[in-house]
């Protein structure tokens, strides 16, 4: 049984209305939202918050919005894709998140499939679905979150519809205040990023998500002094739940990333305290931080890292925060808790945090679980582990797989029946991820049970554990390790996008750029380095190199079914 560890007391909630209604009644005078516009910081208060969902929620009423409808979202992140997904799942009718970096023809497939009665969007991606409408017959009515004139008469502003929602509450209307939403009502169909294939719509019920929060909010504290910095797409179920809904229900304050490119000012500016991340995100902000450091000159990581260590053990200090005062001010100086999930991380990375003063913790879930099922804690944290179970979970090992079951686990897949009896038996979700408890109650995730290789000789080998030590290579860019097309004669084999720009600056001579076989011959050194800490039939047998990154997911993890086809390989001996 998983070791047992101290909880943080929660409010109890039933479903997202009964949630909103009380963080807005408990908060009213504090921040919610905050959006860059302008060059200028905007923010909504909770009262103002709730005022706008109500009156969205009854404008949708008088559009004819119905209990059980879909309402499709489709934008970047901004105040507008909340309050329509809170005044939707509010009245009872189901939120339909749509990913913006699908194709056309993905998110034309989703809307039908879904038979969506209305889409929320944003400028953006309006022509694309006024091209879509005439071809939608379900779609009633297309609200744009922009200011600008609808160019389409099915088009109405998001504003303008709030401000008819408005006037009929100020006449007593009261539809939204006595709708009604039970637990078991859907809230949201979430279509799941997945790496091995076709995505499957999840259907998420009221109590599958807040079970979810509150269970989060147990293992992971955050309380209304706490200010989010929202970076990663809200669609999907990681950013959605813990990274908008966790922070509304604690009564902290969401502010809106302007960019990738502008997350390090967007901290200074909001002066964050908690940001939720995926590896690929937190690599590229530790190694910014470094060369920062670095260029200083004097004085290294290395040495500051010492200088804490030195502290804490002689003095029982903790000085992290005062040595790195510089990096801790540019991040807006207030900077407590990194949360990463989605992809397996680098332990160094995290514990690099740590050494910063910059609590660090990594979780894991899937969209089927609302999504979280596992996480560090504050005070207990292994940074090779994912995690201790949440609090209300069963969990079990079933020939290596993780199978769990609890209130979050979701009500099975849309209009899939055979995938939703494949994926759910008696109560416990299959995860797909093979992964195992250590004698502490850590959970160990050790890669997808789709992606094992097994060897002709009978020995299981895990991609992501190779990926992980192959990463550590400062030449090697994105790396993706599988058996080979033959499964009877599977092999451990990679496929490696090399960092040119390095290679050259390392390896170059005199402004030449290297060819083909010098960078081969050299990415063939990384393999056999890296590869000598793994168990020899472990090891990269032969590889490909590849010129463009990977397609990836919104959690940027490898869409590894789109790479099973590859050019001859290279020997890594």
């Amino acid at each position: 049984m998983p070791a047992q560890y101290p909880y943080y007391p929660v409010e109890p909630i039933t479903d997202l209305r009964d949630l909103l209604e009380k963080s807005c009644r408990r908060f009213s005078k504090k921040t919610a939202l905050r959006w860059k516009a302008g060059g200028q910081w905007h923010s909504l208060t909770y009262q103002e918050l709730h005022q706008q969902i109500e009156a969205l929620a009854t404008g949708l009423l008088e559009r004819g919005l119905q209990s059980g409808d879909k309402v499709a979202i489709l934008s970047e992140n901004r105040p507008e894709w909340g309050i329509a997904y809170l005044a939707t799942a509010c009245l009872g009718a189901t939120c339909l998140p749509i990913d913006k970096d699908l194709r056309h023809q993905e998110i034309f497939h989703l809307l039908h499939f879904c038979q969506a009665k209305f889409i929320v969007t944003s400028l953006k991606y309006m022509d694309e679905v006024l091209d879509m409408h005439p071809r939608l017959p379900s779609l009633k009515g297309i609200i744009t979150m922009d200011e600008a004139k609808p160019s389409a008469e099915a088009v109405e502003r998001l504003a303008d519809l709030i401000k008819v929602g408005r006037h009929l509450v100020k006449k007593g209307d009261r539809r939204f205040r006595e709708a009604a939403v039970a637990p078991d009502d859907l809230a949201a169909i979430l279509f799941s990023s997945g790496t091995m294939g076709t995505p499957k719509g999840v259907m998420l019920t009221h109590k599958n998500i807040a079970t979810n929060i509150m269970q989060t909010c147990r293992s992971v504290y955050v309380d209304e002094r706490d200010r989010f910095l929202s970076v990663l797409p809200i669609h999907h179920a990681y950013e959605c739940t813990c990274g908008f809904l966790v922070p509304l229900y604690r009564g902290s304050s969401i502010a809106y990333a302007e960019s990738l490119r502008r997350i390090v000012d967007n901290m200074a500016e909001t002066k964050t305290t908690v940001m939720l991340g995926v590896p690929l995100l937190y690599e590229a902000l530790y190694e910014r931080i470094q060369a920062a450091i670095a260029q200083k000159g004097k004085f290294t990581f290395k040495l500051g890292k010492g200088l804490a260590w030195g502290s804490e053990k002689l003095l029982r200090l903790n000085l992290r925060r005062r040595i790195f005062a510089k990096v801790h001010k540019r991040l807006g100086g207030h900077l407590r808790l990194f949360i990463c999930g989605g992809a397996p991380l680098n332990p160094e990375i995290s514990r690099g945090f740590r050494a910063l003063g910059i609590n660090f913790l990594q979780g894991y879930g899937l969209t089927e679980a609302s999504p979280l099922v596992a996480v560090n804690r504050d005070k207990a944290f292994k940074d090779d582990a994912v995690g201790l179970p949440l609090d209300g979970m069963e969990y079990k090992i079933v020939d290596g797989e993780l199978w769990v079951k609890g209130d979050n686990v979701m009500k099975g897949y849309y209009r899939n029946p055979a995938a939703t009896a494949e994926a759910l038996r008696d109560g416990w979700l299959r995860t797909g991820d093979l992964g195992f408890f250590d004698q502490d109650g850590f959970l160990h995730i050790q890669g997808r049970k789709k992606a094992l290789i097994v060897t002709p000789g009978g020995k299981n080998v895990s991609p992501e554990e190779v990926e992980l030590e192959l990463m550590k290579s400062p030449y090697i860019l994105e790396c993706l390790v599988w058996g080979g097309p033959d499964p009877q004669a599977a092999e451990v084999q990679a496929i490696i996008v090399p960092d040119i720009e390095q290679l050259d600056i390392d390896f170059g001579r005199q402004g030449e750029a290297l060819t083909r076989d010098q960078i081969e011959a050299i990415i063939r050194q990384e393999i056999n380095k890296y590869c000598a800490r793994l168990a020899p039939y472990k090891r990269v047998k032969t590889f490909t190199l590849r010129d463009e990154e990977f397609a990836k997911t919104t959690t940027r993890k490898i869409k590894r079914y789109l790479y099973t086809d590859t050019p001859p390989h290279l020997s890594a001996r």
